[in-house]
């Protein structure tokens, strides 16, 4: 399993974003091959050349420019062309994404209809390619997972079509407000736009989660340089990561996640009460809820609750703790765990079916625990005891290994 973190915390445009993924191992034709799918102009050369940026070594986009007929261009027009052409399908998808998310963002911010959306800068010839070389370098590297910093916001003003605008561009902010991409903000000498529509628009195509992850496994590390000068340096780094969340060792199988902890201490509701939001947070999905006695303040007795969820859990568990408790504060950590290869497996048995769990262990031993209502069940109708029952089904199920259907 092989994922890619962008870090993008002093900014990112499409050029560097393909610079840095040139850099992190995809072969250049890939790259020139882009011009010939999309029948540009021979004399049209890309380069990516080493270079350094205050100190700082990476590699930079060039291009020998020649002279287009640059119009501005509708979605339609990028849609058509994108295409027309001989680039693959996951390329020319990913592409018109980009251009999507880009002219939905524009037209908010004009007011004005995504048909009647023309692109200027955004639509050169430049512009697409650097879009069609990062989408088809992605394609190229088929990461399971791509991460993404928060992008840097940038201050100042920059001269655009439509006049002089405020940085971060109002395209930008759109873009980071519709697909939720916090911008960061740090103090910088450098006074102008360093994370360009483009740029977030390609974070908004490919990340599947923003923010710096807990565990990282580095294989390789790209660089990415700026073509300006900032009297800083001027670069974007791409992570190449082996085995990096929820990863699964080879040796013994053993699963490796990222979880939430929630927990709340409570003096003033009843253990009816409390029994009810135990029951609330496990059936909106809490991975498992404990609760204990604790001496609180004034030397009142108390309850301490703790649930761990999901991390895509944790919004809908705080509703539940907020709206069916009487805490005022909710503590969260987020904490990692190792986890035994396991399933639940319904079977058929001489006591007729049965659910049962299986795990496995790192020597290979195989672990089964019969699920108690159905040994009750079963002990009501037969007049015989559980224990007798389980070890008749323990024996029988020995042999039921079937390790094709095993989730992690």
């Amino acid at each position: 399993m092989k994922s890619i973190f962008i870090d993008c915390n002093l900014g990112i445009s499409g050029d560097m974003l393909a610079s840095a993924l040139f850099d992190l191992g995809v072969p250049q034709n890939v790259f020139l091959d882009n011009l010939t799918s999309l029948k540009i102009d021979k004399e049209y050369n890309l380069n990516f050349n080493k270079g350094e940026s205050e100190g700082i070594k990476g590699i930079v986009c060039t291009k020998t420019k020649i002279q287009f007929e640059e119009l501005s261009r509708s979605l339609n027009d990028i849609r058509n062309f994108l295409m027309g052409s001989s680039l693959n399908d996951y390329v020319k998808r990913k592409s018109i994404k980009v251009f999507e998310i880009l002219a939905e963002s524009e037209a908010i911010v004009h007011g004005t209809e995504i048909s009647d959306v023309h692109f200027h800068e955004l639509g050169s010839i430049d512009s697409i390619i650097d879009i069609v070389n990062v989408c088809s370098a992605i394609d190229f590297l088929k990461p399971d997972k791509i991460y993404c910093s928060n992008p840097a916001a940038g201050k100042g003003v920059v001269s655009t079509s439509h006049g002089l605008l405020p940085v971060p561009v109002p395209t930008v902010l759109e873009i980071a407000k519709q697909n939720k991409i916090p911008l960061m903000v740090f103090e910088d000498k450098y006074i102008g736009e360093i994370t360009t529509p483009t740029g977030i628009a390609l974070i908004a195509t490919f990340s599947d989660q923003i923010g710096q992850q807990n565990n990282i496994n580095i294989k390789k590390i790209g660089i990415g340089l700026g073509t300006k000068n900032i009297s800083r340096p001027n670069f974007l780094r791409v992570l190449l990561l082996d085995n990096n969340d929820d990863y699964i060792e080879n040796n013994n199988r053993l699963s490796y996640e990222s979880i939430i902890s929630q927990e709340a201490w409570i003096d003033d509701s009843t253990p009816e009460d409390i029994a009810i939001l135990i029951e609330r947070l496990r059936s909106a999905g809490a991975i498992d809820v404990i609760c204990h006695s604790v001496d609180m303040k004034k030397n009142r007795k108390g309850i301490s609750i703790k649930a761990i969820v999901h991390p895509d859990n944790k919004t809908l568990l705080r509703e539940v703790w907020f709206n069916y408790s009487t805490t005022l504060g909710l503590r969260e950590d987020k904490i990692n765990r190792w986890i035994l290869p396991r399933r639940e497996v319904r079977h058929k048995t001489k006591f007729g079916e049965i659910t049962f769990k299986q795990a496995i262990r790192p020597n290979g031993r195989i672990l089964t625990k019969i699920d108690h209502k159905d040994l009750a069940q079963i002990s009501l109708e037969k007049g015989i005891s559980i224990e007798e029952i389980r070890q008749n089904l323990l024996l029988e199920l020995s042999e039921f290994y079937e390790f094709e259907d095993w989730p992690y």
